[in-house]
C-alpha cells in the first residue's frame, strides 16, 4: 500500500485531505500489529539542500505524529526517511515538478509472516 500527501510550499502542516488519505493506512496498521510503515518526506529545490533535508523530515515527523497519536500506533512502527530535494519527480513542467516534490510517501509493506520450521535443515 502507498499514499502520497502534498504539502504547500515551505510548510510541514498537514491539511485535511492529507488527514483522510492517512486514515486508510492508519487503520490497517492497528488492523495489523505485526506491520509497519515507511514514512518519506520530500521537499522541492527552492532552498539549500540542508533547508530541504530538514522541511522534508518535517513533513515525514508530521504524518507519523499523526498516526501515532490519532490511532495510538507505536511510534517504533513508523520508520522516517528525509530525502530532501534528492527524489524528484520527473517529466513534469518546473512549476508541477515542485508542487510535487513537496510531499510524503507513505509505504506500507505486506505483513511479513515469519515461521520457524521444527525440523533442521536437510543436510547434503
Amino acid at each position: 500500500m502507498r499514499q502520497i500527501v502534498y504539502f504547500d510550499k515551505d510548510s510541514y502542516q498537514l491539511t485535511d485531505d492529507g488527514q483522510r488519505m492517512l486514515d486508510p493506512i492508519a487503520i490497517r496498521l492497528r488492523q495489523h500489529p505485526d506491520s509497519y510503515v515507511i514514512v518519506i518526506g520530500h521537499s522541492d529545490d527552492s532552498g539549500t539542500e540542508e533547508e530541504n533535508v530538514v522541511l522534508s523530515y518535517e513533513r515525514a515527523f508530521t504524518v507519523a505524529i499523526y498516526i501515532a497519536s490519532v490511532f495510538g500506533i507505536e511510534e517504533e512502527r513508523i520508520q522516517l526517511v528525509a530525502a530532501g530535494n534528492s527524489d524528484p519527480v520527473t517529466n513534469v513542467d518546473q512549476q508541477q515538478e515542485r508542487q510535487r516534490n513537496r510531499r510524503v510517501e507513505v509505504l506500507s509493506p505486506q505483513v511479513i509472516v515469519r515461521t520457524l520450521s521444527p525440523i533442521s535443515e536437510p543436510a547434503f
